[in-house]
C-alpha cells in the first residue's frame, strides 16, 4: 500500500512521513530540505524563477522515490511518501498564470504513481506559523512562508475532490510526535493497523526454539 502525505509548507509533512514510516516499520520516502537539494532551487524558488524547471525537478524527486518503492511494495506493507501529482499541480498557483499551461505539462510526470491513498494536510495559519517558527530555518521569512502556505492550501483543498483516494485532515491540535496524534491520523486515513513491537518486563532474555523472545 502506498500512502502519500502532501500539504502547503510547514504543515508537517516531513514529521509525519518519518514517524508513520517508523511505526510501520517500512519504508517512508521524503522529498529533502535544503541539503539534499541543487543549491539553485531555493534561490529560484525566492526569485519566482524557471517555474516549469523547478516543478519538473520536485516532479523527478518523487518520481524517483515511487519507482524505488515499486520494488519494495507488496500486500503486507505500508509505503509512505511525500508528494503526490496533486503536489506538483497544487504548486502551480505560485507563479503567474501565463505559465501554467507549461507547468501543467510537467503533470505527466506523476501520472503512474497513483498512491492507494492521498493525505492531505491542512491547518489554521496560526498553527503553520508556529511550526515554521519552531524549526527555524535561515532560508526561510515565517511571513513569506505564511502567504505561500494560504495559498497553496487553498489549492490543496480545491483540488483534491478531483483526485481519487484521497482525505483532507485538518492537523490542528495534532502532534505528531505523540502517539494520539499519529492514531487520529490513522484513523481519519482509513490506513490498516501497524504491527505493535511488544513491550515486556522481564528479568532475562531467553530465545525460544524460533529465536524469537519468550
Amino acid at each position: 500500500m502506498r500512502v502519500a502525505i502532501v500539504g502547503g509548507p510547514g504543515i508537517g509533512k516531513s514529521t509525519l512521513v518519518r514517524q508513520l514510516g517508523d511505526l510501520y516499520h517500512h519504508g517512508a520516502y521524503g522529498e529533502g530540505e535544503e541539503g539534499v537539494w541543487d543549491p539553485r532551487v531555493l534561490e529560484d524558488i525566492a526569485a519566482g524563477r524557471n517555474p516549469v524547471g523547478v516543478t519538473a525537478y520536485f516532479g523527478e524527486l518523487y518520481d524517483a522515490n515511487y519507482r524505488d518503492a515499486a520494488l519494495h511494495d507488496g500486500p503486507d506493507r505500508v509505503i509512505f511518501f511525500e508528494g503526490a501529482r496533486i503536489t506538483l499541480e497544487a504548486h502551480i498557483a505560485e507563479y503567474p498564470a501565463a505559465c501554467h499551461d507549461r507547468l501543467r505539462d510537467v503533470l505527466v510526470i506523476g501520472d503512474h504513481w497513483q498512491p492507494d491513498r492521498v493525505i492531505v494536510l491542512t491547518s489554521s495559519t496560526d498553527t503553520v506559523e508556529k511550526h515554521i517558527r519552531l524549526r527555524n530555518r535561515p532560508s526561510e521569512r515565517v511571513e513569506q512562508m505564511v502567504e505561500r502556505f494560504r495559498l497553496i492550501d487553498a489549492e490543496f483543498r480545491r483540488l483534491a475532490p478531483q483526485y481519487p483516494n484521497t482525505v483532507v485532515i485538518d492537523r490542528d491540535h495534532k502532534e505528531f510526535h505523540h502517539r494520539d496524534g499519529l492514531l487520529a491520523i490513522i484513523t481519519a486515513a482509513g490506513l490498516p493497523p501497524f504491527r505493535e513491537v511488544p513491550y515486556r518486563v522481564m528479568e532475562r532474555y531467553l530465545p525460544d526454539r524460533r529465536g524469537e523472545p519468550l
